[in-house]
């Protein structure tokens, strides 16, 4: 323990590159203002030992640009960060992993060390054999002109392939996605396996990505990216990381037209407000890697001011069906059969995962993405997406390619993880392959869907007009070809409510319309409706609920139609422009 002031003394010149022209001599000169543990670790006047070796010289991955549309290039050495925490501070963080507080510590990479402080990192991971790390350099600090580290065990991840695989596969299609990087993790001497260095969305994002310094970062709250106007009881609100004394008045505004916009109006207020190619591109991008649960990934929203405009940016990527599953038995085969409009009001997880959550917390709500839901009901925007996911398929996701690139990946990571101490060597033999036949498999299944998704909004009973007050109604229209029942069917302005209100058991012959009054008074007839629809703006769903789940309960995903409605003064009503339109919108009250 007497070498560990040396650490912070030896080498100066080194700091001096990379930070203030002085290193505290004791973790009492250390900037802890930020910790306030309860219980207290335990106080040492010792940092670190270390025994330095050589340093290789920094690998700055400059290569010639590949071109538009394919894969980053591969890394051609996994550098060395080192972690020294002193065995207090350590002993600490283990018996408090799941603490969001930070014990002082150093990091050295390639031969610059910097005082930092370090804490577990993960929600459902740090109680794991091995650890993932939060660095955030104190003050004045930089390592590669950055101050903060996401050091990512990965332990799930059988040969660390999956999540590197996907944050490259993003990349190849130009979305805004964090870097990420193989890194060796060595904890005070000692190799604590291979790890992800994923880039921190943070200040240092913003200016590494060309974006505005001070943009606005918001993240996810726990089970929360669905852009709702309100929190439900089950989910935390969204956190801004960044321009944090401005207030949340940009966000409210987002989430209000995302949710409250007319049709004709949302698709150019997107064009306008975000970054839509993106955006698309990220869609198409899940598809691929069949995301499932986003709503747990926290992923970034990010509000450049000057512009006016936002970033969606995503996070753990390794939420995926194409992720390999240490947990998983090794010769288990990979699901490809992951139905592709993710996390929107048409996708069967939504299903899966409100089932399963209900039980649990019983205020539990179905949870998909407004924005991907109305993606999904625009024609134009449809298409787009279609096409930039067929794009995909013929691009980065071809066979050729994507195969290619595994095998890039695993002649880096296949040697480290031979020396990982944390990693499954049964699991580890079949991780390349595991991934091989995942995107062979994929890739059938999503040529197999296409007709399917660009068919979608074409059934034949459908919403036709909404009128909103306390004498609104809805009106439904067969476009069809044959007689349709409307028994069974359910209407609702609540697109989350699980409990609906039922129509008369009528039949409508083709090319025939339906009034329902929305007066909230059923007393008044079968045709009247036990809900009000708000002139504010709102939502309508019609579902068929003899159309149950998996599990034989009703189905609280996959509606027969869908709208959004904006604000809707007396005399106006929202409507289809023609009886077989997907398109919108606002006229005068028929007299």
């Amino acid at each position: 323990m007497r070498n560990w002031h040396w650490l912070l003394r030896v080498s100066l010149a080194g700091l001096l590159a990379c930070g203030p022209a002085s290193l505290p001599s004791s973790p009492g000169a250390t900037d802890n203002s930020r910790i306030d543990l309860q219980p207290h670790p335990p106080d040492t006047d010792d940092i670190s030992q270390v025994d330095e070796g050589d340093v290789p010289p920094v690998d700055t991955g400059t290569r010639e640009d590949p071109g538009p549309g394919a894969y980053p290039p591969v890394q051609t050495r996994v550098p060395v960060l080192e972690l020294w925490i002193s065995p207090e501070h350590l002993a600490w963080l283990d018996a408090h992993p799941t603490s969001d507080e930070s014990v002082p510590a150093v990091v050295v990479l390639d031969g610059q060390r910097a005082p930092c402080q370090v804490r577990y990192r993960g929600a459902s991971t740090r109680e794991l054999p091995q650890k993932s790390f939060d660095v955030d350099l104190d003050k004045g600090y930089e390592l590669e002109d950055r101050d903060h580290f996401e050091l990512l065990a990965s332990w799930y991840d059988s040969g660390k392939l999956s999540e590197k695989f996907a944050v490259d596969l993003y990349t190849a299609l130009g979305l805004p996605v964090p870097r990420a990087r193989y890194v060796r993790v060595s904890l005070n001497g000692r190799h604590n396996g291979l790890y992800l260095d994923m880039e921190h969305v943070g200040k240092d994002y913003l200016k590494h990505h060309g974006l505005e310094r001070d943009a606005s970062i918001y993240r996810c709250g726990h089970r929360n990216c669905e852009l709702t106007l309100q929190t439900g009881p089950h989910q935390t609100g969204f956190e801004k990381k960044t321009q944090k004394d401005t207030g949340h008045a940009d966000l409210d505004a987002f989430l209000a037209w995302v949710n409250r916009s007319d049709d004709a109006e949302f698709e150019a207020k997107l064009e306008r407000f975000v970054d839509v190619e993106a955006y698309l591109g990220n869609l198409a991008a899940d598809m691929l890697i069949s995301n499932n649960i986003i709503e747990d990934a926290r992923g970034y929203w990010i509000h450049e001011p000057v512009k006016d405009r936002w970033q969606y940016t995503p996070w753990d990527l390794n939420n995926a069906r194409m992720f390999h599953w240490r947990t998983w038995m090794p010769e288990d085969p990979p699901i490809t059969t992951r139905w592709p409009q993710s996390f929107s009001l048409y996708d069967p997880w939504v299903q899966r995962i409100y089932e399963t959550r209900v039980a649990q917390r019983p205020a539990h709500r179905p949870t998909w993405n407004v924005l991907n839901t109305r993606i999904w009901d625009r024609p134009a925007l449809r298409a787009r997406l279609l096409a930039k996911l067929e794009a995909a398929l013929a691009g980065p996701f071809s066979e050729a390619r994507a195969q290619a690139h595994l095998d890039a990946l695993q002649a880096v990571a296949g040697p480290q993880m031979a020396e990982d101490p944390y990693a499954s060597p049964e699991h580890v033999a079949r991780a390349r392959d595991f991934l091989g036949t995942y995107v062979r498999e994929r890739r059938a299944f999503l040529l197999k869907t296409l007709p399917a998704l660009h068919a979608h909004g074409s059934g034949p009973l459908v919403i036709h007009e909404v009128s909103a007050g306390s004498s609104g109604y809805v009106e439904l229209y067969n476009r069809g070809t044959v007689a349709l029942s409307l028994e069974g069917h359910e209407l609702t302005n609540d697109l989350r409510a699980t409990s609906r209100a039922p129509l008369p058991a009528l039949t409508l012959q083709p090319g025939q319309r339906l009034r329902l009054i929305a007066d909230g008074n059923t007393s008044a007839g079968p045709t009247h409706l036990p809900f009000t629809l708000s002139r504010e703006g709102g939502e309508v769903g019609l579902f068929d609920g003899k159309r149950l789940s998996d599990s034989g309960g009703p189905r609280v995903y996959a509606p027969e139609d869908a709208v959004f409605y904006g604000p809707l003064p007396r005399g106006t009503v929202y409507g289809r422009k023609t009886p077989r339109s997907e398109d919108f919108e606002r006229r005068p009250l028929a007299r």
